[in-house]
């Protein structure tokens, strides 16, 4: 028996594979035409199902969108870990997580704004708490050896608004406009991120608006001999 466009009916346990051709032909279209080109009735012309064969698994055409996004994602934890596989210093390791945080969005523009801006969806909430868990993991050996001092989930939030700030803001642009050094850009940006959560744990009141007798202090003063590093705190949003 035949569906439309010819295709036959997928048989019990098939669904599986129709939702990995789905996705396969969104993906193309996305790359090909742009996310407006995505559409449900056009991703279910491409496979040879009708339209409600795709509802059956992505609840709206950006649900669709954001499980083809989640492909690259995954590859995220994976390039962040292996980053810093060759490190032992924890503050290293957490800058090489940053600065591959950025490398990666810009290398996937269209991508991660779709996940990451507008609307959330279980696809798009799982990206942020994978990038959070990511993260996390690098924040938390920081704060146990000094480097870092405060708790775990408030200073990987701080620094994961800071790296997805310098994401978001390139990517909303024309390429042609980026800096010409992305890897440069990135190092740096990571070590703006870094060094701010370095520093914010120092603060004699972080309360007030530091000045710049405040900012000459952290890089005049050594440290107090038995200074707390900071408790460790929860790594979960």
């Amino acid at each position: 028996m035949t569906g439309a466009g010819g295709r036959k009916r997928a048989r019990p346990g098939e669904g599986a594979r129709l939702r990995t051709e789905l996705l396969a032909a969104a993906e193309r279209i996305l790359d090909a035409d742009g996310e407006d080109a995505v559409t449900v009735r056009g991703v279910a012309a491409a496979v040879g199902v009708t339209t409600p064969s795709v509802y059956l698994h992505f609840a709206s055409r950006l649900e669709l969108l954001h499980a083809v996004c989640l492909g690259v994602w995954d590859e995220l934890g994976r390039c962040m870990s292996d980053a810093a596989s060759d490190v032992d210093d924890p503050f290293s390791a957490l800058h090489r997580r940053c600065a591959t945080y950025i490398a990666f969005g810009l290398e996937h523009p269209l991508r991660y704004s779709l996940v990451m801006n507008g609307r959330a969806t279980e696809a798009s909430r799982q990206v942020a708490a994978d990038c959070f868990r990511y993260l996390a993991e690098a924040v938390e050996p920081c704060v146990a050896a000094g480097a870092l001092r405060g708790d775990v989930a408030e200073l990987t939030r701080a620094i994961c608004a800071g790296l997805h700030g310098s994401v978001a803001l390139l990517a909303q642009q024309p390429p042609e406009t980026w800096p010409r050094d992305l890897d440069a850009y990135a190092t740096n940006t990571a070590s703006l991120v870094a060094f701010g959560a370095a520093a914010l744990g120092r603060l004699p009141d972080t309360s007030a608006t530091p000045d710049s007798g405040t900012l000459a202090g952290l890089f005049t003063t050594p440290p107090a001999t038995g200074t707390a590093s900071g408790r460790p705190g929860s790594s979960t949003p």
